[in-house]
């Protein structure tokens, strides 16, 4: 009935097509019947999709219409016979596998997971578990985001496999709830040598295997090991390790840019070194020695720690003892090991004299706060203020250009013995 109804129109509406039109058709692997029936009633004979003399058709090299009751029916398959023929026939691509990861329970990553790996073969020749060999053939990164198993990988068995498009085109992989990698790849596993003749990928399927050490996407510090078979007598390693989530990646990103910063300001300051995140004096050292006990002064503000009168010598590696007689403290600050010492005014401490003189033209070389206006001034052995860095090598670089020995060479024993006065402190001054 259907048949009937649609007749009439149909041949209605081909009235109007040209015979070229009708041949053009006719070219076609399965040409609808409609248009069978058409040709034939026009008595049209087709030869490269155009229409010929009808005396010509009796040549036996034109494409003239034949078996034109024969009919074309799409095949279908179920979805059982379609796993069968798979396996029968072997794909020459990745694209379509069918079904492959219905019968798994597939793990669902919330944030993004980067990890590196790497693939090594695996032989069978010294015990049946398998046995993994020394060279790796493969290697790269893996990322795991909610369902989603990308590579970004590079083989190294030489010829087709150097094309980058086998890890990030002709990979279908998932991950299962229990840390087993299902799915199929292309899989290099013969090396071709430098001017040999290529080797097509084979395409293997990745299941559970008993060797396998699961990775947990859950608690993703620890390696896994994911077993590769490719036949009854080879096969492939892949270890995942280094696994970082996108926040940790952010924040090494971070990292790294800040320890180039460091670096960077390090190379302009060569009073320090980085280590720990901070500026670390790297001046010869100097000794603190005390010939009277400390005499504690009153604070007048909170960050004045052990503030007191101290009497006493700077010995230096030479042996040489450079005098030290004034009011010092230490301030109180997170990360920051610094020493104020007072130098006073035009009358101050005698033995800080030479810094005296000093006051006013060091104030506007390096416009700083570890020398202020009421005469104290700093020095640091320690600290992660990039500023406070600055500042300190600004001071040893005007007093080595000062032209001044007495004021360079005390100022190099102060800040030489920062941290000897300040352990003397901490240890004998409440």
């Amino acid at each position: 009935m259907l048949i009937s109804m649609m007749s009439s129109p149909l041949a209605g509406y081909l009235d109007d097509w040209t015979d070229e039109a009708l041949c053009g058709w006719m070219e076609q692997p399965s040409p609808p019947e409609y248009i069978v029936k058409e040709v034939k009633k026009r008595a049209i004979f087709c030869n490269n999709a155009l229409p010929v003399d009808p005396k010509a058709a009796s040549d036996k090299s034109l494409n003239v219409l034949k078996n034109s009751g024969i009919k074309i029916y799409d095949i279908i398959f179920s979805d059982e016979i379609k796993e069968e023929l798979i396996k029968l026939v072997p794909l020459s691509s990745i694209e379509g596998y069918i079904n492959l990861f219905k019968n798994y329970q597939l793990a669902y990553v919330q944030d993004q997971i980067s990890c590196s790996f790497n693939i090594k073969k695996a032989s069978y020749d010294e015990n049946y578990e398998g046995t993994i060999q020394n060279r790796e053939i493969a290697n790269g990164s893996i990322y795991f985001k909610g369902t989603d198993v990308t590579f970004d990988g590079q083989w190294k068995m030489g010829g087709l496999s150097n094309d980058p498009k086998y890890f990030n085109e002709e990979v279908d992989i998932r991950l299962t709830k229990d840390g087993h990698f299902v799915g199929k790849m292309a899989y290099f596993n013969l090396l071709v040598e430098k001017d040999a003749a290529s080797e097509n990928p084979m395409y293997v399927e990745l299941q559970k295997h008993p060797q396998s050490k699961p990775f947990n996407y859950k608690e993703y510090n620890k390696s896994a090991e994911i077993w590769i078979n490719i036949g009854t007598s080879a096969g492939g390693v892949m270890k995942i390790s280094n696994c970082k989530d996108r926040k940790q990646i952010e924040k090494d990103r971070k990292q790294i840019e800040k320890d180039g910063k460091q670096i960077e300001v390090a190379s302009e300051l060569p009073l320090f070194e980085i280590e720990d995140e901070a500026f670390n004096l790297i001046l010869e050292k100097a000794d603190f020695i005390a010939t009277y006990p400390p005499q504690k002064q009153d604070r007048t503000n909170d960050f004045q720690l052990h503030k007191s009168f101290i009497q006493g010598s700077l010995r230096l590696s030479s042996g040489k003892e450079i005098v030290f007689s004034t009011t010092v403290f230490k301030q109180d600050l997170d990360n920051e090991e610094k020493l104020v010492i007072y130098v006073g005014d035009d009358f101050g401490e005698p033995a800080m004299e030479p810094f005296t003189l000093h006051r006013d033209s060091l104030q506007i070389k390096c416009r700083s706060e570890l020398m202020n206006q009421w005469g104290w001034l700093s020095f640091i052995s320690k600290t992660s203020d990039t500023k406070n860095a600055r500042n300190q090598q600004c001071h040893y670089d005007y007093f080595k250009g000062a032209n001044d020995s007495e004021a360079w060479e005390l100022f190099q024993a102060v800040l030489g013995g920062t941290d000897s006065i300040l352990d003397y402190l901490e240890a004998n001054v409440e």
